[in-house]
């Protein structure tokens, strides 16, 4: 009789072991899973510091281009206005020079023409000048 009890309990050691042995390979298998887990975790950790920086540079890029291009129109805005002021400053001149050369063709006619004493028919000419002259383009009110 002790011989079967003895079986018994060798069979009953051998399940408690293989208990013991599976529950320590599932902890091993656990153990492994967390590691891999952790691992898995920090890769996850540092791709997200890595597009977060990316997303900064990219967007100091797009910023930067974008202040560079306003920059290039608004000295483009400024050329153009420089260039049209001048356009402007130049057709007044002529315009200027062209009544100057009317008025003394006028002058020389009219004194050419024997009206009047040299000296009067200028003074008359010079009158006429300052009237058109500030009739037309007379900016500072005199």
């Amino acid at each position: 009789m002790i011989g079967p009890l003895n079986d018994v309990i060798k069979k009953r050691e051998d399940m408690i072991a293989g208990t013991i042995s599976d529950a320590n390979n599932q902890k091993a298998e656990a153990m492994k899973l967390k590691s891999q887990y952790e691992d898995t975790l920090a890769g996850v950790d540092a791709e997200c510091r890595d597009l977060r920086e990316k997303s900064r540079v990219e967007a100091q890029n797009e910023y930067s281009r974008i202040i560079d291009q306003a920059d290039a129109k608004s000295v483009k805005m400024i050329k153009d206005a420089e260039k049209t002021i001048e356009i402007k400053q130049n057709k007044a001149l002529s315009d200027m020079q062209s009544q100057i050369a009317e008025l003394a063709m006028a002058a020389a006619g009219k004194i050419v023409g024997g009206e009047g004493d040299a000296e009067s028919a200028g003074a008359a000419m010079y009158d006429e000048f300052l009237n058109e002259v500030g009739d037309s383009g007379d900016t500072e009110g005199n």
